[in-house]
């Protein structure tokens, strides 16, 4: 008898430590492409996963030469289980050929994600290669203090945002007695395509496109009136020095400074930028606007973040459990960082059931809330955006710095580039001409 009982006393323990074991040992690795602001915010974020399902998880993550760290690791064949990244770097991901995809029947919760969300996720060939964790619009950030010491309005459109720029420029907005202060930070860099990606809801607010889609591919538009409008209009900003000296070199990471240290007036961004513009200048001066509305209306680039299945993961099974976490409400308010006042990497929930309002008690985030569901627009989904943005960025960075340039010239040139771009990824309809 008690030969049976310490018999099966040993076999019970091995299947409890087995048990407990097994869970202990589970991990996954998730790369992230983070700035430092948000570190905190990430392991707060895998900490509560942990503490739900004992699945651990091991954290890289780098702002800087993600992509190239990517290339590195699958050549080396060192990849994590699961990236997060910018949703628009899922064709040049994929082209890598290091992307699973997704079925979203294993992806618990998946059905209460925004359809807009999920169609900024979804590839040039309607397959799913991310999970959409976040979504994001722009709007103007603006130096109330300026603003009203010169007794402008709140900017509505084009010629609005002109005319503050060039009272924050000439009027001494900050009292100093100095020429040193300048309406628009514009980030006009080459560097990852920054100017294209800050032209593009000027374009689309001119009623413009970068590309058209046709049943069996894209067709580039740049040529067009309305894209050598907004062009034009940028350009202005900046040789008519109302923009701050070296725009045309500048990335966001140069433009942020201009604006918290007093130099700059008006700050295109996301919501991202809140907790570090409530810390300084400071909650009390500055208020975010709606985009203006150009000749063709009122649009802001829609952006986010996803979170993509490599075909590295070793236990896919924990990897879904991790995704499922991710977008889930828990998980969404962790992301959010409220009240920590660190980078959040949830900008706007994409759970259908997180309400932004609720847990923002903050009017600002209504202001990218509402951009986002009423005029918000993701880029055109071909099969390698980045090399696009890239083109384009160069492009219209020289178009930028040339005052004198022909912008509808350039832009004919930098359409037969995009063309030939197009082609090479067999993405070019075949009704171009």
């Amino acid at each position: 008898m008690h030969r049976k009982s310490l018999k099966a006393l040993l076999v019970g323990c091995a299947v409890l430590c087995a048990g407990v074991g097994g869970a202990q040992a589970q991990t996954i690795s998730v790369w992230s492409r983070q700035t430092d602001e948000s570190i905190s915010v990430l392991k707060a974020l895998t900490d509560a996963f942990t503490a739900d399902t004992g699945i651990k998880v091991d954290t890289f993550n780098t702002g800087i030469d993600f992509e190239q760290r990517l290339a590195r690791a699958a050549a080396g064949r060192t990849l994590p289980d699961i990236v997060l990244n910018d949703t628009t770097a899922m064709g040049q991901m994929n082209q890598m050929g290091i992307l699973r995809s997704i079925d979203q029947s294993k992806i618990a919760g998946s059905q209460d994600v925004s359809p807009a969300a999920w169609d900024g996720a979804k590839a040039s060939d309607g397959q799913f290669y991310s999970v959409p964790i976040s979504a994001q619009s722009f709007a103007m950030f603006i130096r109330k203090d300026w603003r009203e010491k010169l007794n402008m309005p709140q900017p509505k459109t084009w010629e609005d945002v002109r005319n503050l720029a060039e009272a924050f420029t000439t009027k001494d907005p900050d009292g100093n007695g100095k020429a040193d202060t300048f309406g628009m930070a514009i980030p006009g860099s080459t560097t990852r395509g920054y100017a294209s990606w800050y032209m593009s809801s000027f374009i689309w607010e001119a009623g413009g496109d970068y590309v058209k889609q046709e049943a069996d591919g894209f067709v580039p538009t740049l040529n067009t009136p309305q894209v050598a409008e907004a062009l034009t209009y940028v350009r202005g900003m900046i040789c008519d020095k109302f923009a701050q000296p070296g725009a045309i070199n500048a990335t966001t990471g140069d433009t942020l400074p201009t604006f918290r240290s007093g130099q700059t007036g008006i700050f295109v961004s996301g919501p991202y930028h809140i907790p570090q513009l409530d810390a300084e200048p400071g909650k009390d001066v500055v208020e975010v606007v709606m985009m203006p509305a150009g000749p063709g209306g009122i649009a802001s680039l829609a952006e986010g973040t996803s979170a993509y299945l490599l075909k590295s993961v070793k236990d896919e099974e924990a990897a879904n459990k991790f995704l499922a976490f991710l977008i889930s409400p828990k998980g969404q308010e962790i992301a959010m960082a409220q009240g920590s006042g660190r980078t959040p990497i949830v900008r706007l929930p994409v759970n259908t059931k997180v309400d932004v309002n609720a847990i923002r008690n903050d009017p600002r985030w209504t202001v990218f809330k509402e951009t986002f569901d009423k005029y918000g627009r993701y880029m055109p989904a071909v099969p390698n955006w980045t090399a696009v943005r890239t083109l384009t960025g160069d492009g219209f960075n020289r178009i930028l710095a040339q005052c004198d340039a022909d912008v509808p010239a350039e832009l004919e040139a930098l359409n037969k580039q995009v063309a030939t771009e197009l082609s090479g990824q067999n993405a070019l309809s075949a009704s171009y001409k």
